[in-house]
């Protein structure tokens, strides 16, 4: 939430993809050099392979995706309809990896998805953006990316330090950019933007809070946890940007706002509460 936040100041002055770009690239090198020297273990050819099918998909397509999505349909619009990941991951980890959920977990789920899509609600109705296919669909195959991406970091994950596996997603998702940069001949430009002062300044914080730290956090989840508990706990993402889009971007939820992040709380606490039972 804190490195949305800060992303969203720097949004004003660089490009989604840029912004991507550089978060992607940096935190790879930073995270592989403290690997480097934290871990000892190997990582095996198949956590390999499952983590860099889920950074290519999610950090890399499905983010280009989101940034579409956003760019035809509107930020709220856009999250509402990706509050579905959760549920689809929670489907899919129990149709494929036979992971059960209990009724309580699956109640907790359900609410975090309603909390989101009530937090959202407010600014879906003050949005002014257009409505059109393309979006929808931007963002309903972001949800499905990110689903599958869920599931092969989890795969991935077994068998893998947070250091490494964090790098690894990081670091074929820079690579799907780098790519885009070299088709469209401006590779150059943006390995500029890369050491970049301007950059820097705006870029740094929420590339170190929110992608450096939040990273490793969030496939830690995924390697002590199951993929759908690891997905709903990630979406948890209302309740604490609301208060910081007050304090930072000056912004006014409003009660739906305040309501739906009451309603994310209490089902990241069913979930969370319930596995930590079992």
């Amino acid at each position: 939430s804190i490195g949305s936040i800060y992303f969203a100041v720097a949004f004003k002055k660089f490009s989604p993809n840029e912004a991507a770009w550089y978060k992607n690239a940096c935190a790879c090198i930073f995270l592989f050099v403290v690997s480097f020297f934290a871990s000892s273990q190997t990582i095996n050819f198949e956590s390999l392979s499952w983590l860099a099918i889920s950074g290519i998909l999610g950090l890399g397509l499905g983010d280009w995706l989101y940034f579409l999505a956003i760019a035809h349909i509107g930020i709220s619009r856009t999250v509402i309809i990706c509050q579905a990941v959760p549920a689809l991951t929670a489907l899919l980890d129990w149709s494929i990896l036979g992971k059960h959920l209990s009724g309580v977990q699956l109640s907790g789920v359900a609410l975090v998805i309603l909390g989101g899509i009530v937090a959202e609600s407010q600014r879906f109705r003050n949005s002014h953006s257009k409505f059109d296919q393309i979006g929808v669909k931007a963002a309903l195959l972001c949800v499905l990316l990110w689903t599958i991406s869920n599931l092969t970091v989890y795969k991935g994950m077994q068998e893998t330090d947070p250091f490494s596996g964090a790098a690894i997603r990081l670091l074929t998702g820079a690579l799907f950019f780098g790519i885009w940069f070299y088709r469209k001949k401006t590779l150059k430009k943006q390995l500029r933007f890369l050491i970049s002062k301007s950059a820097f300044k705006l870029l740094a914080i929420p590339t170190f809070i929110g992608t450096c730290i939040g990273m490793v956090l969030n496939v830690s989840s995924y390697k002590w946890t199951s993929a759908s508990i690891a997905a709903t706990l990630g979406s948890t993402v209302p309740l604490f940007a609301i208060p910081l889009s007050i304090l930072i971007l000056k912004e006014k939820p409003g009660w739906t706002g305040w309501v739906g992040a009451s309603i994310v709380i209490i089902g990241a606490l069913l979930v969370g509460y319930d596995f930590s039972l079992s």
